[in-house]
């Protein structure tokens, strides 16, 4: 599959963790590849839906996983404090819509709101760093995974005629 040299980088919890990923990743029809940076990543691509789902990559010598799920109505803390930290991350600067004209009838994306009321809308194109994962996340990255998969599937398919 590609992900020796991702896998090599990894302590034998953390290979089983994101192995598990991995083969799920590649039941829906994703593929790693690895990407032409000078840091350790590899993005997860379907040929069907011509969407990139997740990547690995190694960060100050810790495993990431980032993924997009923004098509479930709902996720756990760990994926609501994920998004939080991506949004405070860089001041709250890459929020928004960047009008790239990828959403169709309404934004795709990721809304994390305050206790206080502020809320803030991050562009279901970009990845979400996960907190450090175990294997007690393992059914709910799946669920988020298939969830977001099912929703591109809906961009491709093919619609009726009309008449």
């Amino acid at each position: 599959m590609g992900l020796h040299e991702f896998y090599q980088q990894l302590s034998d919890e953390d290979t089983g963790i994101y192995s598990e990923i991995a083969d799920y990743a590649a039941q829906l029809g994703y593929k790693p590849k690895k990407a032409k940076t000078q840091a350790l990543n590899f993005v997860f691509n379907n040929s069907k839906t011509k969407k990139h789902i997740m990547k690995f990559s190694i960060e100050k010598g810790k495993p990431v996983l980032k993924m997009k799920f923004y098509a479930s109505a709902s996720y756990s803390h760990i994926f609501l404090e994920s998004l939080r930290a991506v949004v405070e991350e860089f001041n709250y600067k890459y929020t928004g819509c960047y009008n790239c004209g990828k959403c169709k009838d309404k934004l795709e994306g990721y809304v994390y709101t305050y206790a206080d009321g502020r809320s803030y809308f991050r562009c279901g194109g970009e990845l979400i760093s996960i907190l450090p994962i175990t294997d007690k996340d393992m059914p709910e990255i799946k669920k988020l995974l298939i969830t977001q998969h099912q929703h591109y599937l809906k961009d491709i398919e093919p619609h009726p005629r009309e008449t």
